[in-house]
């Protein structure tokens, strides 16, 4: 068995294809005044209780749950997991966004990984339930987005944090949060996404993920309109959408994980915000959504060396500058 476990992801290895980035890109749009005058800068943070409670030892890092203030619900709190590492100097750290269902396993694999190379490592923690704000997803996509942006002003706040080399991480639908939160926020300096598309009106009605199927089912039975009338509602109502956003990121910093025969977020929606984003590094794997975990170790790896070079480069421009 120790020895199948290396052959098996050798195999898995050999079937990634690996696409660079497109030798045509020239760099991001701009991104737009009345875009930025929508998102709010506000970089004050008084922590309600940073390094809250310890969460677990591990060799290379200490786990602690911090607390920061929302800036979108007076009275209500940020959560997040810090994987602090014990390293000399100021460190890279790695953000992981929460997937659709909030559930941390995901995440939580991947910033172990990261703080066990010797960078720190945040796992956001989402409380409300996605599917709340499906029939106005258009607040609560910009509520997500701006607590997002106070947990990297808290990361800009730690003596023992780098803000220059900041990384960005998110898988599916928190891929998709990723992409609008790094053209919204010049603080990223390298981004990585999984599984991540764009349109998310049309994605909302297509996708097979069980969760939304049923409760846009129900919508449409209540609300007695056609998929066709609900799809263009949804469209009317999302302006804030990693489609519409891709433009003013850089690709040059992006790596993109993408899934070939996947059901959840359909491989042509993949390619469009790949497409609309000026083609970045990619990672094709063989594989639907969930059967992607296999890859996982593959992923990460990737990961780490994408994050490595980006972090490099922008020593370099720093200490040329």
């Amino acid at each position: 068995m120790r020895v199948a476990v290396p052959i098996l992801l050798t195999v898995l290895a050999g079937c990634v294809m690996h696409v660079p980035l497109s030798g045509d890109y020239h760099g991001p749009r701009s991104l737009p005044p009345a875009i930025l005058a929508e998102v709010p800068d506000d970089a004050t943070v008084q922590v309600l209780v940073q390094l809250e409670r310890e969460v677990r030892d591990a060799p290379h890092f200490d786990l602690r749950r911090v607390t920061v203030p929302s800036n979108v619900d007076a009275g209500a709190s940020i959560e997040f997991d810090y994987y602090d590492v014990d390293r000399a100097g100021r460190t890279p750290v790695i953000v992981l966004l929460p997937i659709f269902n909030g559930q941390l396993a995901i995440t939580r694999y991947f910033a172990r990984y990261f703080a066990n190379q010797g960078w720190a490592a945040i796992v956001v923690v989402r409380e409300r339930d996605a599917l709340d704000g499906m029939f106005d997803p258009e607040e609560a996509i910009r509520a997500n987005l701006m607590e997002y942006r106070r947990v990297l002003d808290w990361v800009e706040q730690q003596p023992e944090i780098d803000p220059g080399r900041i990384g960005l991480f998110g898988v599916s639908f928190g891929a998709m949060d990723a992409v609008m939160l790094t053209a919204l926020d010049d603080r990223v300096d390298a981004l990585v996404v999984a599984m991540a598309g764009g349109d998310l009106a049309s994605l909302m009605m297509s996708t097979n993920y069980r969760r939304i199927v049923r409760r846009v089912d129900g919508m449409l039975e209540d609300s007695g309109m056609s998929r066709e009338g609900f799809q263009e509602t949804l469209a009317r109502r999302i302006t804030t959408d990693p489609l519409a956003l891709a433009p003013y990121v850089d690709a040059d910093r992006v790596l993109m994980i993408m899934t070939r025969t996947d059901a959840i977020v359909p491989l042509a929606m993949q390619e469009a915000l790949r497409a609309e984003m000026g083609a970045p590094e990619t990672l094709y794997l063989p594989t639907g959504h969930r059967p992607s975990i296999v890859y996982f170790p593959k992923v990460r790896s990737a990961a780490f060396e994408f994050y490595s070079r980006q972090f490099a480069q922008s020593q370099i421009a720093l200490a040329v500058n």
